[in-house]
């Protein structure tokens, strides 16, 4: 049996071998594709080579792309487990051709590895052509030879496109017959029309012939390309003779986990799993922890975090819906952490960042996974009440207030919630939800920062993809000001020939000293000018290498291909990089104190401070925070040299740079040094030694979700500042205090507050010492209960302190040992109520319920335990009225 490591690498090498560029996958985290959550394809980081606006130096390609599809258009969620090959997770093969080969050397390329590498016997495979494409049919029949009755003409599902406009073109695809026993359907053409599981498509082929103007408006490419696709999996059961992907030693070592702890057995029969539903789920349970692992430790691999929104929120649905199957199969067990750890074995040599961030992967499932359970058992029982309820009412429908419900209280995912409901045949009322969600919680969003029009996104990126061809260049790191040539104007919602003084809009050079946001960085301000205009630079963001500058027209006219001159603001550039050189200093203090499972997970870098997002479990302590700050203090003042330098990425990195997970490298990549403290892969702006810094400070330390901590800090003047600030206002406490200098103005204001507390205590024993508790009990009026006779007292008190007023509670009801208490006090504007009962009365009379007749006279509201129960009302105008109820209900 061919092993998957084996298939993948001799694809990859079949196709280097023929003069394919092997380009590794890309981040699961597109970038600069605001179109998609996850990269779901291999076509996905060549889509500017295909478009035509990135030249890499190569028109042909190989790769092993890592995919997910979890989220947005292409989401498999909620059929993962129930399938034989539906997946979160999965890994694309892919070779590609940009304006190099076409149809003849596809079909030659993907016939030949498939029945001569692989060796799979022809009799096995069908060919799918689109209605239109005689040239690729014919090419299967006379150049490979396959008989006609083995290739199928389809229309829509061989037609593949973009988007509404651009490239697309006819599809060609090879389907594996798994045989009679994966289904009933012997007609191969039925049953690829039908999507029975028996014929698998393993193979598409799309050759980019057209680009589409409009709608069913075809234009031919002057250079057609080609994007083909094999899945991964797919070709692993094919060759392993598995009808389910899941019955492949891609997922063997998982499930043998998962079967191992739950005592329960792994059934791989198809005719079982469609006859006993009781196997069918206990499959599908191991199934889905088997691929949740997957797609859960690649996200994390790639710097996705768990969170309430975006991408954050498709992997933590992932990670839930997985510990609610594991919860399903054992109530004892944890199987999440361990099945990543196993999967992480299984693929980390295929895949380094797997091995390079296990400790954070398997720290952050582990959170996750105790953070859900501690409400999950709840949040169940929960909805089990709710679903009762329903049934009991003939309702088929789960309101989405209570799916909400469960969603805000209980963190459960809206899909969750559906599972559960459905397994009791029960639908969600989606609209609903999204009603109460959208009302409940206004989201913010995504807009440019500043003053500014209003940028269409769309727009934006049509014009990074039109100046992709003359990229900016950008002279920022040498000099701050310099001459360009203004070849691109937008008032942001279109291209325009001028702007005007008093407009907004988008200016793009040929060069630029401006940076563009980026890595965590803010953009430069300053200005631009012509000898008869000024426009002042906002912001600038930068799409495909492209830098647009959001300006403000202060004077004059700026008209294309105008000769401009450009300037930054100086001293705000400075401090920037203080702040951005600072945060590499910090990032590797923090490595050194912490441990290397310290990653970034996001950072701010603006004029006035540093800030730095990081995986790390617990808080830090002020011992750590101190050994952080003498670290890098340390380097600011060794007076180190801060050196840049060019080289290839892999070269790089085996000189022990850290590259930022998440972030997209090209094949030359800019170290940048601080003496051997820090090496990291960096474009932003920087100081040229570690002394300019000044000085760094911390100023906050505070958690941000689950796994991740939040520091703020500050260098340069606003430190200095920061500092003397703090001293000065501690040399005012020492003397308003006269707190000596020998000693600690934290341990002083700490016995200070035990001091006070002890005070308090008096104070209190004092009030309540003041009242006459032997008076209030000799007005007490007498009642009947079901064992005999029993006491009310009702006390109206000029006491505003609930702690007081309970203690006086207390006292009364010990005196009377048999009855009720209400007290009530005298507040500014809320008005104290305790009501208690002794525990021989609490079946007759529940302190919860007296407290609500009692307070709604009174505009006001409270609860606590049947035998003691608080409240306040806000009006004591009708206390009269409240007392006198509370007596007729005690007489009742």
């Amino acid at each position: 049996m061919m092993k998957s490591t084996e298939i993948r690498t001799k694809y990859i090498e079949y196709f280097k071998k023929h003069g394919h560029t092997h380009v590794p996958s890309s981040s699961l985290i597109p970038e600069n594709d605001p179109t998609i959550l996850f990269a779901n394809s291999g076509m996905n980081q060549f889509k500017n080579c295909f478009l035509g606006l990135e030249n890499r130096g190569y028109t042909k390609a190989v790769s092993a792309q890592k995919c997910v599809r979890a989220g947005g258009k292409h989401n498999d969620l909620d059929n993962v487990g129930f399938t034989a090959r539906h997946h979160t997770f999965f890994e694309m093969l892919g070779n590609f051709s940009f304006g190099d080969y076409f149809k003849k050397e596809a079909i030659h390329y993907a016939w030949e590895f498939l029945t001569k590498e692989l060796a799979i016997p022809k009799e096995k495979l069908y060919v799918t052509c689109h209605i239109s494409d005689d040239e690729a049919a014919d090419i299967w029949h006379k150049q490979e030879g396959v008989p006609k009755d083995r290739i199928f003409r389809f229309d829509a599902d061989n037609f593949w496109r973009m988007g509404d406009v651009g490239p697309c073109g006819p599809s060609s695809e090879i389907f594996y017959d798994h045989g009679p026993k994966a289904g009933k359907e012997s007609d191969p053409f039925k049953g690829i029309a039908a999507g029975e599981d028996r014929y698998v498509e393993i193979w598409n082929l799309v050759f980019m012939q057209f680009y589409e103007e409009s709608p069913g408006k075809l234009i031919p490419l002057p250079k057609p390309s080609v994007d083909t696709g094999a899945g991964f999996e797919r070709l692993v059961a094919a060759m392993q003779g598995k009808f389910a992907n899941y019955d492949t030693e891609l997922f063997a070592p998982m499930i043998d986990q998962v079967s191992k702890l739950s005592g329960l057995s792994y059934v791989t029969d198809p005719e079982v799993l469609r006859n006993d539903s009781k196997i069918r789920e206990q499959v599908a349970a191991m199934r889905v922890l088997a691929d949740h692992c997957r797609s859960t430790s690649f996200l994390l691999a790639d710097g996705a975090l768990p969170s309430n929104e975006g991408r954050g929120y498709v992997l933590r649905r992932i990670i839930r819906r997985a510990v609610r199957y594991g919860r399903k199969l054992s109530t004892e067990h944890s199987f999440l952490p361990l099945l990543c750890e196993t999967l992480i074995h299984h693929m980390q040599d295929a895949y380094p960042e797997l091995k390079a961030r296990k400790d954070f992967i398997l720290s952050t499932v582990k959170d996750e996974e105790s953070r859900f359970l501690q409400t999950l058992d709840n949040g169940s029982a929960i909805l089990q009440d709710e679903i009762s309820k329903l049934k009991k009412q003939n309702q088929k429908i789960v309101s989405g207030e209570t799916a909400f419900k469960m969603y805000d209280t209980y963190g459960f995912p809206l899909d969750l919630t559906a599972l559960i409901a459905a397994e009791q045949d029960l639908q969600i009322d989606e609209t609903g939800f999204e009603k109460v969600m959208q009302s409940s919680k206004e989201k913010a969003k995504a807009s440019w920062k500043g003053k500014g029009p209003q940028a269409d996104e769309k727009h934006l990126v049509e014009l990074g993809q039109k100046f992709g061809s003359q990229k900016t260049k950008f002279t920022g790191y040498e000099s701050l000001e310099g001459s360009s040539k203004l070849i691109g104007l937008s008032d942001g919602l279109k291209e325009v020939a001028s702007l005007k003084a008093g407009q907004t809009g988008f200016i793009i050079l040929d060069q630029t000293p401006f940076y563009a946001e980026g890595g965590g960085q803010i953009s430069d301000q300053g200005v631009i000018k012509t000898n008869s205009g000024k426009t002042n630079v906002l912001n600038s963001s930068k799409v495909n290498d492209v830098f647009i500058h959001h300006v403000e027209v202060e004077s004059g006219e700026f008209k294309l291909n105008e000769s401009v001159q450009t300037s930054v603001q100086a001293s705000e550039r400075r401090q920037v990089a203080a702040n951005h050189s600072a945060t590499h200093l910090m990032h590797s203090a923090l490595r050194k104190v912490l441990g290397t499972h310290v990653g970034q997970a996001g950072s701010l870098v603006d004029v006035s401070k540093t800030r730095f997002d990081f995986t790390h479990n617990k808080p830090l302590s002020s011992d750590e925070i101190k050994k952080i700050e003498a670290l890098v203090n340390n380097e600011i003042s060794q007076a180190h040299e801060v050196t840049a330098t060019l080289m290839p990425h892999q070269k790089a990195i085996d000189s022990g740079a850290m590259a930022l997970f998440g972030e997209k490298y090209g094949n030359v990549v800019r170290v940048l040094k601080m003496s051997d403290f820090s090496t990291e892969l960096c474009g932003g702006t920087h100081v040229h030694n570690t002394a300019e810094i000044r000085v760094f400070k911390i100023i906050s330390e505070s958690g941000v979700s689950a796994g991740v901590r939040r520091i703020e800090a500050i260098t340069g003047d606003n430190a200095v500042q920061y500092l003397l600030r703090n001293n000065e206002e501690l040399l005012t406490a020492r003397q308003s205090t006269g707190i000596s200098p020998e000693k600690s103005v934290t341990n002083w204001i700490e016995e200070k507050k035990e001091e006070i507390k002890d005070l308090q205590k008096q104070v209190k024993k004092a009030q309540s010492g003041q009242i006459n508790v032997d008076e209030l009990v000799a007005a007490a009026h007498s009642f009947k209960t079901a064992t005999g006779t029993a006491k009310l007292v009702m006390a109206d008190l000029a006491i505003d302190d609930r702690d007081v007023l309970a203690q006086i509670a207390d006292q009364i009801k010990n005196k009377i040992q048999n009855g009720v208490v209400l007290v009530v006090g005298q507040g500014d504007g809320s008005h104290p109520v305790i009501v208690s009962v002794t525990k021989d009365l609490t079946k007759q009379f529940q302190a919860g319920g007296l407290l609500k007749d009692f307070a709604e006279i009174l505009g006001g509201k409270g609860g606590g335990r049947p035998d003691f129960a608080q409240g306040a009302v806000p009006s004591r105008e009708k206390l009269k009225d409240a007392f006198a109820a509370i007596q007729k209900k005690t007489t009742v």
